[in-house]
């Protein structure tokens, strides 16, 4: 019975999250001028019309950017923040922890009004902060460096310190051993990690919606503003698009799993 109510669970899990997916996908197809179903004629229209829109691939790469900025950031910040706490002691060691994990609980309300109203009048060499993309990016950061950081403290504990310590006693230096040795043995974790931090990014909403203007606006933000004028199938097109970001990198996280695999 139990193995019988895990499987219909499992069942329903997986047809709640696809339907959505599948009825968008459909959308997006629809020759009609507004959101409508049943479809009454299949087209590529909407699709032409928003890579053909200068203002919606202004988002989209706007996006892209953004997510790979905020990749390198928390997945750098976040891979050191973790071997240190995995092979070093330091005073007050549980307090950075949480500190480091904070943000991950905060809404994104707080933290992306808080980060408009600290940098919203701060210039740097005359540039404002406030609406560029390097300051979404730190606040995406915020999100996906402790993601990153909880992934790769538990991928850390998996090395063998055995090995470590047999490249220091023959010469090796603790930064070539960690790029040498320690690295590739977490690779999977760190690809795994930038992924996911990617895909966090790219789709986050509620603090781009405070952080960015008119000229670095996400596709998310102007999905969101273009719902409250008109819901064209154009949205559903751009659903579309983040979903397949979403489906490419879990692809790739499996593909290189798959691979470390056999190799072992």
């Amino acid at each position: 019975m139990l193995r019988v109510l895990a499987l219909a669970f499992t069942v329903f899990i997986i047809a709640y999250i696809a339907i959505p997916v599948i009825v968008t996908l459909v959308m997006s197809f629809n020759d009609a001028s507004v959101i409508r179903f049943p479809i009454k004629t299949w087209s590529l229209r909407w699709y032409g019309d928003f890579f053909g829109s200068p203002q919606w691939v202004d988002a989209l790469k706007s996006s892209v950017i953004i997510a790979l900025g905020t990749t390198v950031i928390s997945t750098v910040s976040g891979v050191l923040a973790a071997w240190a706490f995995e092979r070093f002691t330091f005073a007050f060691k549980p307090v950075v922890y949480l500190l480091i994990m904070l943000p991950l609980f905060m809404p994104g309300v707080v933290l992306g009004l808080g980060v408009a109203m600290a940098f919203g009048d701060v210039s740097l060499f005359g540039v404002n902060i406030y609406g560029s993309r390097v300051l979404v990016m730190l606040a995406h950061s915020l999100w996906a460096m402790p993601l990153v950081f909880m992934l790769m403290e538990a991928t850390f504990r998996t090395v063998d310190h055995r090995i470590v310590e047999a490249s220091y006693d023959l010469g090796g230096r603790p930064v070539q051993t960690f790029f040498e040795i320690v690295l590739p043995s977490v690779s999977t974790g760190i690809i795994s990690s930038a992924l996911f931090a990617f895909v966090i990014s790219l789709n986050e909403f509620v603090m781009a919606l405070f952080l960015t203007t008119r000229d670095t606006q996400t596709l998310p933000v102007l999905m969101w503003l273009s719902l409250r004028s008109a819901g064209t199938p154009r949205l559903a097109v751009a659903s579309v698009i983040l979903a397949a970001a979403v489906f490419v990198s879990l692809s790739l996280i499996m593909v290189w799993y798959i691979r470390q695999l056999r190799k072992t």
